[in-house]
């Protein structure tokens, strides 16, 4: 049992911490479905995804498919 345990202490000992470079994509920041009618605005809307792709970490070579989902009706 001793024998185990300072195994296992030691395995726990040797465990990496992962990277605080390392950037996963996040769900953090919401944006809001566009539909494209009069009273939105484009611009801000724009903004707020611009801002949620920061925070979530959304790589830009996805940004079009990820901004793509949030289109609705007329926009779509």
């Amino acid at each position: 049992m001793a024998q185990m345990l300072a195994a296992l202490a030691q395995a726990i000992r040797n465990i990496q911490p992962a990277s605080a470079n390392v950037s996963r994509k996040q769900n953090i920041a919401q944006v809001p479905k566009f539909n494209g009618y009069g009273n939105e605005n484009l611009a801000e809307w724009t903004k707020r995804f611009d801002v949620a792709c920061l925070t979530n970490n959304w790589w830009a070579n996805r940004q079009k498919d990820i901004a793509e989902s949030f289109l609705d009706g007329l926009a779509f």
